[in-house]
């Protein structure tokens, strides 16, 4: 092993610092703009006052070490700069123009690029200066929206999207990590599927066990089953789960080339219109609506909301650092079981699982009652012995008193 000059030179780049520090595809791809549209709102003049030197050209690549070392040289101004932004922000909330709920995601990119340069900004005080939230006029897929989707889906690999999606709750970006050894599949003992465990973000820091429902779980195994007859094998652990069909060698379908499906399917449903004037969201939002309806059918299903919270990937308080449960020992998920009939998306499947259900409850009683005959029937023999015991008792007590 060997450190290069140019591993050591590329550390003193602040825009590759700003890069490394964001994992995914997507966040990187969004920081990037709004980081741009943040920066050339900077006069030249401020860069010339503090630094006696300007920007040569409007290019991200140039803005961004230039207000680091900037926020370097005096963290006060920068701290002013960053302020003066977010009132200019308050001011087309106030004027109806944004929603003050996207302020807070104007600011990370700006967070992220001087923290991954280690220079320090009282952000709390910056916090405070944000206008009070609005409440979220987003929904959620409903289950009627899914099943249309599902009818319209033209390939397994959109229907396999749509029930993991649904049924797992995860973010988009999850898709850019997704590989078979992430699941971990449940089996009755009959065979079927109980459901699945699935590793969200493996290798992540913020990496978490959430679970997939056994609809999704046929899904899969039928995907896997197209897999083979398509590659000539079964895909190995390692692999994408997922894997385009546009290309002959096995390549990933990433979370940019999922919104691209789902996108298709939402139109062709009459679920994506154009928006009218003045409206800039739609009703749900395209990707995020799956994650809503998985929250939604937990809270319907009374789902712990620890647990729900755990299996959606959010920290609480201090539940992340004094976990309850051994993850990979599965221990939510009998918990996640209370959620399957309500996330299950086919009314048939729902159907027969709601009559597994009842059968398995059935089996568990007609076990319970026997068990309880058995105890019974123990207890009763049991007492013909003590009274066996008792009658020989008194003729022994008796026949001791005639002998006297």
């Amino acid at each position: 092993m060997k450190i290069s000059f140019e591993d050591v030179h590329e550390r003193d780049d602040p825009f590759q610092l700003f890069l490394d520090s964001i994992k995914s595809d997507i966040t990187k791809r969004k920081y990037k703009n709004l980081l741009h549209n943040f920066l050339k709102l900077i006069p030249n003049k401020i860069y010339q006052e503090t630094l006696d030197v300007s920007p040569e050209n409007r290019d991200l690549q140039i803005l961004a070490p230039f207000f680091v070392k900037l926020a370097q040289k005096d963290q006060k101004v920068a701290q002013n700069i960053i302020a003066a932004f977010i009132k200019e922000d308050k001011k087309l909330v106030e004027s109806g123009e944004l929603n003050p709920n996207t302020i807070p995601n104007h600011v990370k990119p700006i967070r992220a690029l001087l923290d991954a340069n280690s220079i320090p900004i009282h952000w709390k005080s910056l916090h405070k200066l944000f206008p009070r939230p609005k409440q979220s006029e987003d929904r959620a897929y409903t289950r009627e929206e899914l099943q249309r989707m599902i009818e319209a889906s033209p390939d397994i690999t959109d229907k396999l999207i749509i029930q993991l999606f649904s049924s797992g709750g995860f973010r988009l970006e999850a898709w850019d990590y997704f590989s078979w050894k992430d699941v971990v599949f449940f089996k009755n003992r009959d065979g079927t599927f109980k459901g699945a465990a699935l590793h969200v973000y493996q290798g992540d820091p913020e990496s978490y066990w959430t679970f997939i429902t056994p609809e999704a779980c046929q899904t899969l195994e039928h995907y896997r089953q197209v897999w083979k007859s398509r590659v000539g094998r079964l895909p190995l652990p390692d692999e994408s789960l997922i894997k385009t069909v546009k290309f002959p060698t096995i390549r990933r379908l990433n979370s940019r080339g999922v919104r691209k499906r789902i996108l298709k399917i939402v139109k062709k449903i009459g679920l994506r219109p154009p928006l009218p004037e003045g409206k800039k969201r739609h009703e749900v939002p395209l990707d995020h609506g799956f994650r809503k309806y998985f929250n939604t059918m937990l809270r319907r299903a009374k789902v712990d909301y620890l647990d729900k919270e755990d299996m959606m990937g959010h920290s609480v308080g201090l539940e992340r650092h004094y976990e309850r449960y051994q993850e990979d020992d599965f221990e939510r998920f009998p918990e996640y079981q209370k959620a399957i009939p309500f996330l299950t998306i086919n009314s048939s499947e729902r159907q027969r699982f709601e009559i597994q259900k009842l059968e398995g409850e059935k089996s568990e009683l007609e076990k319970k009652n026997e068990e309880y005959q058995l105890q019974k029937d123990e207890v009763a023999r049991q007492g013909q012995a003590i009274d066996t015991l008792m009658e020989e008792f008194k003729k022994l007590k008796e026949s001791k008193s005639n002998n006297s």
